[in-house]
């Protein structure tokens, strides 16, 4: 467990040291201050039940997974999904960079914001290629993946819900 301190100002103006932890082994850890881990979010020891339950860790297996891309679980880890490959159904969104061989954080449920994004409001995402989100399902494609994603909330924020993959013919 990492402590840190962080400094308080107190009602009258006086200034405190406090103890701080961007990791938590339990009760021990009750009333602390909780930091940003290394990678600048909060570490699933941290969280409660009801919001770790919506992210996964494991391994990265693939470079080129940057935070906000759709990937796929494998049995080496996380790689980039794809709807061209039948094997690369999305289970999440990169909440962390991946670096092959160490472990990445996805959410896999839920209402998330995604800075940089540029969804249209009350659009329905689908499956694209390389880890993207696209507004279009590849209906009538030969061997593709048509996985509904989420809707969008606002041009930054999804609401993530996973849908079942259908693979596409063409007609």
């Amino acid at each position: 467990m990492a402590k840190k301190q962080v400094i308080s100002k107190s009602g009258g103006g006086k200034l405190y040291a406090n103890v701080a932890t961007d990791t938590s082994v339990g009760a021990v850890d009750a009333g602390e201050y909780v930091l940003l881990n290394g990678v600048g979010v909060l570490d699933e020891s941290v969280l409660p039940n009801e919001i770790s339950n919506f992210v996964l860790k494991d391994n990265c297996a693939e470079a080129g997974i940057t935070v906000g891309k759709l990937v796929a679980l494998t049995s080496t880890g996380f790689v980039l999904a794809d709807n061209g490959s039948i094997d690369r159904e999305a289970i999440g969104v990169a909440l962390t960079a991946g670096t092959v061989g160490q472990q990445m954080m996805v959410a896999i449920a839920g209402r998330l914001t995604i800075s940089g994004s540029t969804f249209a409001k009350g659009t329905r995402y689908y499956l694209g290629s390389a880890g993207a989100a696209i507004a279009t399902p590849p209906d009538n494609v030969a061997n593709k993946i048509s996985q509904f994603i989420g809707k969008a909330l606002s041009s930054t924020s999804i609401h993530l819900e996973f849908g079942q993959s259908i693979i596409t013919t063409a007609l």
